[in-house]
């Protein structure tokens, strides 16, 4: 675990994405809310493990995530996350 981070497990709303990330990726983190809108909830997170990937029913990701970000990640969210994976 990176200095300053907490590991947070993501479930993502589409699970499809998680073929799509491998540890070592930065990624964006976004909640859903019932009408579709985002909220930004992680900028720049850096992927630790991807669970799943070939059963996206039960998949997610393990971000570390400082503290204050962890936090705003671990509040119950009805519609999932989504993630915008950062170059690089």
């Amino acid at each position: 675990m990176p200095s300053g981070t907490v590991g947070v497990p993501i479930r993502l709303a589409d699970p499809t994405a998680l073929s799509l990330v491998k540890p070592g990726n930065r990624v964006d983190l976004l909640r859903l809310d019932d009408k579709g809108a985002t909220t930004p909830v992680a900028a720049a997170a850096l992927v630790l493990t991807v669970t799943g990937a070939s059963d996206p029913t039960t998949g997610g990701l393990l971000l570390a995530l400082p503290p204050a970000e962890a936090e705003r990640a671990v509040v119950t969210s009805d519609h999932g996350f989504a993630i915008l994976i950062r170059p690089g």
